[in-house]
């Protein structure tokens, strides 16, 4: 057994009894058969802040809305962190606007860069195309990256260009992704606008999210709807795009009045 967190989500009108709130969006995914879902998710529950909780937007440190930890089972006080809390409105939320300001920043500026570079060359082929090739010639994953086929993606001269490039763009300090040991041409596949939104979030902390829809969103799982036993049996569209990316843009895109609730889960 261990432990994870989740934001619960729960609207506004829900400030006068968030405890009962919370109970009843957590129901349907609980263990023992209890939940309506098959995939029993915890076993039991806390509305937790500290170093796990959320960050409290500057200068509302003070706000009575602000939600606080509840004691532990052994009725012992949860100890708080300055500038942490448990939960309250969205509106109180610090969302890292400067964190995300340096990483979209970031990203647009590779992107520019890229479309540069990739413009004084003929159009290269995704690399994918030369994995595949490989796979059929009866290569195998492993033998891959030492291949005739991986020296033939990167012999194409937009690659060659930007692996000389990209030394002076690499920021991993922002995110993995920006050490560039991935395919460059995937830069390009995308507008600027899906490449800055994929990576305008890549300093914040990843959260899993239960959302007001019933949605249980928790990273590297397939999505869970509470009204339903599981994904094969559930006609619902998702409310959230899977991810990180879709997590936080879900959330900023809350009313400012919405609760958001950081629980700790025993699972």
């Amino acid at each position: 057994m261990a432990g994870m967190s989740i934001v619960v989500c729960l609207p506004g009108a829900a400030a006068g009894s968030v405890d009962e709130a919370v109970a009843e969006a957590m129901a349907p995914f609980a263990r023992d058969g209890v939940g309506a879902v098959e995939r029993d998710v915890w076993d039991s529950f806390r509305i937790s802040g500290g170093s796990a909780g959320l960050p409290v937007l500057a200068g509302h440190q003070d706000d009575p809305r602000l939600i606080t930890g509840r004691p532990h089972r052994d009725g012992t006080p949860e100890p708080g962190l300055p500038g942490m809390c448990a939960g309250g409105p969205r509106g109180l939320i610090d969302f890292g606007d400067v964190l995300r300001a340096r990483g979209a920043e970031h990203a647009g500026r590779v992107w520019d860069r890229w479309q540069e570079v990739a413009s004084r060359h003929p159009a290269a082929d995704d690399e994918s195309v030369f994995f595949h090739r490989h796979l059929a010639a009866a290569g195998t994953h492993a033998s891959y990256e030492t291949s005739q086929e991986a020296a033939a993606y990167r012999a194409q001269p937009a690659v060659r260009a930007w692996a000389e490039a990209a030394p002076a763009w690499a920021r991993p300090d922002i995110a993995a992704h920006f050490s560039f040991e991935e395919q460059a041409v995937g830069i390009g596949r995308r507008s600027r606008e899906e490449y800055v939104g994929t990576w305008e979030f890549s300093l914040l902390p990843a959260r899993n999210v239960l959302t007001t829809g019933g949605w249980w969103y928790e990273l590297g799982e397939a999505p869970l709807h509470g009204a339903c036993r599981g994904p094969a049996d559930c006609v619902h569209e998702p409310d959230v795009v899977e991810g990180h990316p879709g997590v936080q843009a879900h959330l900023l895109a809350l009313p400012a009045d919405a609760l958001l609730v950081n629980v700790r889960c025993h699972v």
